[in-house]
């Protein structure tokens, strides 16, 4: 495509997951007439959005609609880029968020570079509830939040180049969910009443479990303390806490406990009052700019810690080194290292980063 062009794509790799999100967007697409090849990368045998299950919900999709249909195996990437970086993270006592590192390495890279030379396409599309456009006065592609707040998943594609950004189509970016139920009920998706999937999609819905059987024999007891250092309890390996936690601790105490930090080092995990799991600055680490160029000075956004949470209103100020420090304007609960901190300004997604600790 040209640069800064939307041109009409001659063919799009369409992301079929097997839910109703990706249905309903390849049927917009289509009706736009945009012809399109259905593709689903085979990621972990175990994983919930990519499993066998959903390959077959994705052929009656592409049969249904009338599309040729392909699986592609990205197994070997996926581990690499994605669980190694899960189960490493997890380890060193963070909370990784890997789904936005398999959007930009694994979904919009290596999924669409081999769609692109089997299969001849010009862009790849999913169901994402995002919206991208080209900025004529920055020459940039600018990520902008889904229309509807409930389902806006910007937050999860903040890793997205530019190259990346202007292949990509995002039909349900003005869209609702109930919008997307209607119109595959309309066209009598079979998968229309399908459920949205949930969690992390390669640990099955239970991420303790994963970590035990994946790193469980190299983690060690460790101890449980205080804010001031008092030893409350023992822990049975930091990969199984995270900051904000409050069940599962194990300590009889009169009044509420959250984890407040993991100390990798020491192998400590400490806990205290729900105040004290409360930050009001955050440094931000590995920073994409996304919609705009690097800032040089300070600027106001909404910060997103969290893929659910609420941006709220902050100072963003940019490090020699390529960080970037958030001042919030009050304390926000449970910032945790290996999250990502997304920045906007209303719609705009500018950037995101890794939250440090």
């Amino acid at each position: 495509m040209q640069k800064g062009v939307r041109t009409m794509a001659r063919r799009v790799a369409m992301a079929l997951s097997g839910g109703v999100d990706s249905g309903v967007a390849a049927h917009l697409l289509q009706s736009q007439g945009y012809e399109l090849v259905g593709v689903t990368s085979l990621n972990f045998p175990e994983s919930r959005c990519c499993d066998m299950k959903s390959v077959f919900d994705a052929a009656r999709i592409a049969k249904q609609l009338g599309f040729p249909y392909h699986t592609i195996d990205v197994l070997q990437s996926f581990k690499e880029k994605v669980i190694d970086a899960f189960t490493e993270g997890y380890k060193q006592g963070i909370t990784p968020n890997v789904c936005t590192i398999c959007n930009s390495e694994v979904r919009f890279e290596e999924l669409f570079e081999e769609a692109a030379w089997r299969y001849d396409v010009d862009a790849i599309a999913s169901g994402h509830y995002a919206r991208n456009r080209h900025d004529a006065a920055s020459g940039r592609w600018q990520l902008l939040r889904g229309l509807d707040p409930t389902k806006d998943q910007s937050y999860m594609l903040y890793r997205l180049r530019q190259d990346q950004l202007e292949r990509c189509l995002f039909p349900l970016g003005e869209k609702t969910k109930d919008e997307v139920r209607a119109i595959a009920e309309t066209i009598g998706l079979e998968v229309s009443r399908k459920p949205d999937s949930q969690d992390i999609c390669f640990a099955a819905g239970d991420t303790r479990k994963f970590l035990e059987e994946r790193i469980g024999a190299q983690l060690s007891p460790g101890p449980i303390v205080d804010v001031t250092g008092k030893p409350l309890g023992t822990h049975q390996g930091i990969a199984y806490y995270t900051v904000g936690q409050r069940r599962g601790l194990g300590i009889a105490h009169p009044h509420p406990l959250y984890v407040v930090r993991v100390e990798a080092a020491t192998n400590t995990v400490v806990v205290g009052p729900i105040d004290a799991a409360h930050e009001q600055a955050a440094t931000v680490r590995d920073v994409r700019w996304v919609s705009i160029a690097a800032p040089t000075e300070p600027i106001a956004v909404e910060a997103q810690v969290r893929y659910r949470s609420k941006a709220m209103p902050a100072k963003l100020t940019p490090q020699a080194d390529g960080r970037v420090m958030l001042e919030f304007e009050e304390p926000i609960f449970a910032i945790t290292p290996g999250q990502v901190a997304a920045f906007y300004q209303g719609d705009l997604l500018l950037g995101g980063g890794v939250l440090e600790g």
